[in-house]
């Protein structure tokens, strides 16, 4: 997947990477890289249940749910939306049992909600990022049903990141591209930000900075062959590995570089 211009298209193949992924997709939390992406993520759905606990909440892209069953605790309803009708089905397997809990396969640009009715919405992983030619559509329809005062929390990839030392390649595009460049990861591409692209979309849709926490930032030092093995699969390097995840985490609350950044920002 090399030219991608066409938001549908984008769509189709997006949901039909993850749908053939699915039996692998609830194991990537075993790979050293989304260890500390899953741990932040767990942190950043606790600050949302603990800020806004009341009301609707939404998760973009949800998956299979992992994030979906963390806002279940919340007495509001929560809404799970994933492009992919097989994640959705799994989704709805882990949530079983949650009354509060309903999914639905959609479409995140056009997402099938009213104007204003989500006091907190997450979209983590590529969510943003997969739509690459449609990411003020995605943002602006998040503004539409996030209300006044609700939080919005986001994952985006950060363009400069220690990991373009191992893909030469990949170094010179970011190089002589102006702001992100395209990633690719399962044959499938997604858009990277810089800190300035970053804050004038936020600017740009009347979004005001709550948090960042930057996520894998030492370890990306660490080539991409260890850090896409199981955790169990290398207990040596494991060793060493949690204690580099120890310092990211308390790194990643102040400084605004990583692999990946949460976003979490208030509408006014």
């Amino acid at each position: 997947m090399t030219s991608q211009t066409n938001r549908h298209d984008v769509g189709s193949h997006v949901a039909a990477v993850y749908n053939a992924m699915l039996a692998e997709y609830d194991q990537i939390e075993d790979q050293f890289y989304f260890a500390e992406c899953y741990q932040v993520y767990r942190e950043s759905v606790e600050r949302i249940v603990r800020e806004r606990p009341d009301g609707m909440a939404l998760d973009l892209g949800c998956g299979t749910g992992k994030q979906t069953v963390l806002l279940a605790p919340r007495p509001g309803r929560v809404v799970g939306i994933d492009i992919s009708d097989q994640m959705i089905e799994a989704a709805r397997r882990r949530c079983n049992g949650r009354p509060n809990v309903s999914l639905v396969t959609g479409d995140i640009t056009k997402l099938p909600f009213e104007d204003g009715c989500a006091q907190a919405m997450v979209a983590y992983g590529d969510v943003i990022g997969h739509n690459f030619t449609a990411v003020d559509v995605v943002l602006r329809e998040m503004v539409r049903v996030c209300a006044p005062s609700g939080l919005i929390s986001f994952e985006v990839d950060s363009k400069w990141c220690p990991d373009l030392l191992y893909l030469p390649k990949e170094l010179w595009q970011a190089m002589t591209t102006r702001g992100g460049h395209l990633r690719e990861w399962k044959e499938m591409q997604f858009k990277t930000f810089t800190w300035r692209e970053l804050t004038r979309l936020l600017q740009a849709h009347g979004l005001r900075l709550v948090d960042v926490r930057s996520m894998n930032i030492l370890t990306m030092l660490f080539p991409p062959s260890l850090l896409f093995r199981r955790r169990q699969d290398a207990p040596r390097f494991n060793a060493l590995f949690r204690r580099v995840m120890a310092l990211d985490l308390a790194l990643g609350k102040f400084l605004r570089c990583g692999s990946t950044r949460i976003v979490t920002v208030e509408k006014p």
